[in-house]
């Protein structure tokens, strides 16, 4: 077990799952860095997590199309989007965080579920991802998701997948006390990232709060 995270630590510890760095082929940028403030301002100190593995594909984000380029590694590819050090999942003492956030992105469905976009085949999540939520879900550790995260976390809950809807408040969250899941539109329903700041901000204090009062 890594010296610094410990089962009981003097602080929350919060993981942040990610899958790269690019919300057409990873993880939403904006969403992780504002998840990542927000916990701060929190006072939980922020784990950043992700799988090492070759991400599905590699989309140019200035256009929105794939491209032609050599594989990416997950791992990599979201170290740079914090810039505390990122730990590799399987392999991360999972028992020492108190909870889990997700952020959206489409690499939450394409790099961590199989059968991305094929129609008539079963989709799965990867099993080192599976068993990592899983963790946190059986535990009854609080669960915090962000837009396009809800593809991941719904499959493995048998949630309902919601369509993107206009016109919220931008301070609603969903709140699932059974399973113990927070969850906000961020960008799937929001254009502004001031919105979907005070959305995720609203999670994380909502989040923080299942922590503390389990």
């Amino acid at each position: 077990m890594p010296g610094p995270f410990l089962p009981k630590p003097l602080r929350i510890q919060v993981g942040i799952l990610l899958s790269g760095c690019g919300h057409y082929d990873g993880t939403d940028v904006q969403e992780a860095v504002i998840c990542g403030l927000a916990l701060d301002r929190a006072g939980a100190r922020v784990v950043a997590l992700a799988p090492q593995r070759p991400q599905f594909h590699v989309v140019d984000h200035t256009v929105g199309e794939e491209m032609e380029s050599p594989p990416r590694d997950i791992y990599l590819e979201s170290s740079r989007i914090f810039h505390d050090k990122i730990h590799e999942v399987p392999g991360f003492p999972l028992e020492t965080l108190q909870a889990l956030v997700v952020p959206g992105g489409f690499g939450g469905a394409k790099s961590f579920m199989t059968s991305f976009a094929r129609p008539g085949v079963r989709r799965v999540a990867h099993p080192e991802i599976g068993a990592a939520l899983r963790h946190f879900l059986e535990a009854s550790k609080p669960v915090g998701v962000v837009g396009l995260g809800d593809i991941l976390i719904c499959h493995l809950t048998g949630r309902p997948l919601e369509d993107p809807q206009g016109g919220l408040d931008s301070t609603a969250v969903v709140v699932d006390r059974e399973r113990r899941i927070v969850t906000t539109p961020g960008f799937k329903s929001f254009r502004r990232v001031s919105e979907v700041a005070v959305g995720i901000e609203t999670m994380v204090a909502e989040l923080v709060q299942m922590v503390n009062q389990p």
